[in-house]
């Protein structure tokens, strides 16, 4: 029978795998998961049933903290280096089996390295691994299972019928799929209408939560209080937002151009004017924008990493916000990073805090975004995706007006901008499908100018 065995070490992250341990018994059956505290019984030999356990299941989670690797017994020998420590005996188990290991880190702490481990762990360093962090578990254990239920379908046909009150005669009702699952199936489908109705039906639970009660837009704050409360809501805009974000995520990325214009409709529905009250703060109606530009960002990222620039020019150039007097503004302007979060608020954020001014939101939206392209661009593929699409973005304002939203790549840029237009030179050329599509007017004297423009800009904001 297929399970998840869960591994961790006593004083090292019990919160994180307590709540591992409690969402997959929710969601395949406390059956399916072996939790050494809860799974063996009393008077059973701990040893024989451990290893029974690890030995029926698929996977294991190692559950990691800040203490795994240094943790130490009372001689002061290190744990990980004693073949009898259990974390150690479990996970080598493991891999003797031929189970699928995943590294769970938690609270942000470093991958593991190879040096970091004994001879019979390095190889969990070439695991990929997940993150849980206390701070948006919320948003963390749902994508755990998620990654389960793809990794292991048998989890969930292997789950125990419903009660009679919840069953259903329809084929698959009340059956557990992931989300993610099922709208990837969608994807696959001829006709793609499902696709459709499961992206606005996302977008409409999302919206009916950013609501003027739960995100006010008036009331001052001092100073001193402002960049707690203002970190609070981009957090809260981040959470609310993560379901959403994945799939569009997923379905840009799967380069399927029947649905390019539900992507940028999506945009401007969340773009869509709301009546401003008497008493609103330019910092908080200028931050309700925030769920647009993650938006626009996850299509933009996916865009370039699925050699979309048509659909980056359509999304950032074509279309537009339109303000409550009927005005219209380009994307490229409406969510002009400045325009969301000012820098000087953006670098005092306690949570932001350390990166210069002009680059504090886009770290911050690469570090967000990274979680969401998890298993769809990973790595090194995604920070290169980040990057690119914030330069394009760039030299597309450059052309358009003196201004560009600079973000973190330009630090970057700025001691090497060889290697970045390198990488998009193809992109910029005119046979390109940006300038094709109609950016920078299809004339690469237009791209060479926007380029000295970059690196001008580049040079007296970062020099």
């Amino acid at each position: 029978m297929p399970g998840v065995f869960v591994n961790y070490r006593t004083g090292d992250g019990e919160w994180a795998a307590a709540l591992v341990k409690r969402e997959l018994s929710a969601r395949f059956g406390a059956d399916q998961v072996f939790y050494a505290s809860q799974s063996i019984r009393l008077g059973e030999d701990f040893s024989r049933e451990i290893l029974s356990g690890l030995r029926r299941c698929e996977v294991l989670l190692a559950l990691i903290g800040p203490r795994w690797v240094h943790a130490v017994d009372r001689e002061g020998v290190r744990r990980l280096d004693k073949p009898d420590d259990w974390v150690r005996r479990e996970i080598t188990e493991a891999f003797q089996c031929g189970l699928r290991v995943i590294p769970v880190l938690m609270d942000g702490i470093d991958p593991l390295t190879e040096a970091d481990l004994p001879d019979a762990l390095k190889r969990l360093a070439r695991c990929q691994y997940l993150r849980i962090h206390h701070r948006s578990d919320d948003l963390d254990l749902p994508r755990l299972v998620d990654e389960l239920v793809e990794l292991v379908p048998e989890l969930v046909t292997t789950r125990p019928a419903a009660p009679a009150a919840v069953r259903s005669d329809r084929p698959g009702e009340g059956e557990l799929r992931s989300t993610v699952t099922e709208f990837r199936q969608a994807l696959a489908e001829p006709m793609g209408q499902t696709v459709h109705e499961r992206v606005q039906a996302a977008a409409s639970a999302v919206l009916e939560l950013l609501t003027e009660p739960r995100y006010p837009t008036s009331g001052h704050l001092d100073e001193s209080d402002l960049p707690a409360a203002l970190e609070k809501r981009l957090t809260a805009y981040e959470h609310d937002m993560a379901p959403l974000l994945r799939l569009v995520a997923i379905g840009v990325r799967s380069g399927d151009r029947r649905h390019d214009e539900l992507w940028t409709a999506l945009v401007e529905r969340f773009l869509r004017p709301e009546s401003r009250d008497r008493g609103a703060q330019d910092v908080w109606v200028n931050a309700s924008a925030y769920p647009a530009l993650l938006l626009t960002c996850v299509i933009g990222v996916a865009s370039v990493a699925s050699s979309r620039e048509d659909l980056l020019h359509r999304l950032l150039c074509r279309t537009s916000a339109i303000a409550a007097d009927g005005r219209s503004t380009p994307v490229l302007r409406a969510l002009a990073l400045r325009n969301v979060v000012d820098p000087r608020h953006a670098a005092a954020l306690p949570a932001w805090g350390g990166a210069p001014p002009h680059q504090a939101l886009s770290v911050q939206l690469r570090q967000v975004l990274s979680r969401v392209f998890f298993n769809v661009v990973d790595g090194a593929a995604f920070e290169w995706a980040f990057a690119d699409y914030e330069f394009l973005r760039s030299l597309l304002e450059l052309h358009d007006a003196p201004f560009s939203s600079l973000g973190e790549f330009a630090v970057r840029l700025e001691h090497d901008d060889s290697v970045i237009y390198q990488r998009n030179a193809a992109r910029l050329d005119a046979d390109s499908a940006l300038l094709r599509a109609g950016a920078f007017g299809g004339d690469t004297g237009q791209v060479a100018a926007a380029w000295r423009e970059l690196r001008q800009a580049t040079r007296a904001r970062y020099s």
